[in-house]
């Protein structure tokens, strides 16, 4: 297999530039009421990497959409995420359109994909250690293979399938405790991960926990991440509501974002 997760970053000093990014400016705006980060990628990557050196966890990177947040804002009890989450990251060009309309844009949109490989790059190099948590035992088997092969070095310590009994389930939490992972890659999908990370503190020691969705799926090579237009224009939620218009749910929680910023702005202009 050849190294599909090389970019022009990977010819960088990574560790003489991430020590150089200032984290203590970095802030958040608030879209609909929900906060989300103002930061790069690599500001967001340098916050992950000081948070492990400084032993300062268990701490939580939640990936936020349009359609999680317009999830979390309807439900109560999904709230503790964003009030939780170290890091809440804009996944999703929506966001981005949203904080434009709103008059506070964001830096940037982070990919998912492109975060996870960032931050496998430069924990290669620092030696930190990564516990991978979810998905089919298949997937993450291919997972595991593919990035040993793209990235010789990675020390991944330990991996799990996300299926699992409550036997099953204190043998795995037994392990983290044990194993002691810098960095924990959990894929659940939301917001079961989520509420699984809430649940579990005591057994991630100071792991930085990433909720990674369906990431596993996409980096086994067993599901595409979709057309390339979606991927580069971070449209990948409209594709998938076309793809799959059976997801009424999916589309009225969509169609209910657009609208709320929309009105938020008209009726913002009219102060």
């Amino acid at each position: 297999m050849t190294k599909p997760y090389d970019t022009a970053r990977e010819e960088r000093d990574y560790l003489l530039e991430y020590k150089s990014i200032n984290l203590d400016s970095l802030g958040r705006e608030n879209i609909l009421d929900i906060p989300v980060d103002n930061v790069t990628r690599d500001e967001a990557v340098a916050v992950v990497m000081d948070l492990i050196e400084k032993k300062n966890g268990p701490q939580h990177i939640f990936f936020i959409d349009p359609e999680k947040l317009m999830r979390i804002r309807s439900r109560k009890k999904l709230k503790f995420i964003t009030e939780e989450a170290r890091l809440i990251l804009p996944d999703g060009a929506g966001l981005l359109w949203a904080a434009q309309k709103q008059g506070y844009p964001l830096k940037e949109r982070i990919p998912m994909i492109a975060f996870l490989m960032d931050v496998i790059r430069l924990s290669v190099k620092k030696n930190f250690t990564i516990y991978l948590l979810g998905s089919k035992t298949e997937y993450l088997e291919r997972v595991y293979a593919n990035l040993q092969k793209s990235f010789p070095g990675v020390r991944i310590i330990g991996r799990q399938s996300g299926y699992f009994n409550p036997a099953r389930e204190s043998l795995i939490k037994e392990s983290l405790r044990k194993s002691a992972p810098d960095l924990i890659f959990l894929g659940m999908g939301f917001p079961l991960q989520e509420k699984w990370i809430r649940e579990n503190r005591e057994h991630l020691s100071n792991a930085i926990v990433i909720g990674v969705d369906g990431a596993f799926d996409i980096l086994s090579g067993k599901i595409k991440k979709g057309p390339d237009w979606a991927q580069t224009s971070g449209l990948i939620w409209f594709w998938r509501s076309i793809a799959r218009p059976w997801n009424v749910l999916r589309f009225t929680r969509m169609a209910a974002f657009f609208f709320m910023i929309i009105a938020r702005s008209i009726f913002k202009g009219k102060d």
